[in-house]
């Protein structure tokens, strides 16, 4: 239904305000792209992952997805790095290197050296400063030839 009547100067729109509303958003877009950092840390990330795939071909384990590995542990090793040796993984450690089910079912394993070589490399790529504390969690341990190939 066309009006036929011309809008009241009360329902008209002021393009000033227009114009203010897009040099505020442009003014946005510019300094968001200037301040944007995110491309040098996933460059970073996709090579310490890179890095890392070499050391675990290099230990002759399986070579992972290096977007993955990025995204998973950053530039700094991510969860892998914050306490290797503390309380919380020792015990998260000795618990899943049991088998059977909780409680009476429960055993200690004997286990394959090459199932901690993987976080080995890991704090070796990422973290070196805090591999003696992770070398500190597996005094005792039994370790034999247990996975086969």
């Amino acid at each position: 239904m066309p009006h036929d009547h011309e809008p009241s100067p009360h329902h008209k729109h002021p393009t000033w305000l227009y114009i203010v509303i897009g040099v505020g958003l442009l003014i946005l877009v510019i300094a968001g792209t200037a301040v944007y950092r995110g491309h040098h840390e996933n460059a970073r990330a996709k090579a310490k992952a890179q890095q890392l795939n070499d050391a675990f071909t290099a230990a002759g384990l399986e070579p992972q997805d290096v977007d993955s590995l990025a995204g998973t542990l950053g530039t700094d090793g991510g969860a892998v790095c914050d306490d290797p040796g503390g309380t919380l993984s020792k015990s998260l450690l000795k618990q899943n290197l049991a088998a059977g089910a909780g409680g009476i079912g429960q055993r200690p394993i004997t286990i394959d050296k090459d199932a901690l070589r993987g976080q080995y490399l890991i704090l070796k790529t990422y973290c070196p400063q805090k591999l003696g504390k992770f070398s500190s969690l597996f005094e005792g341990l039994d370790y034999d030839d247990t996975i086969k190939q």
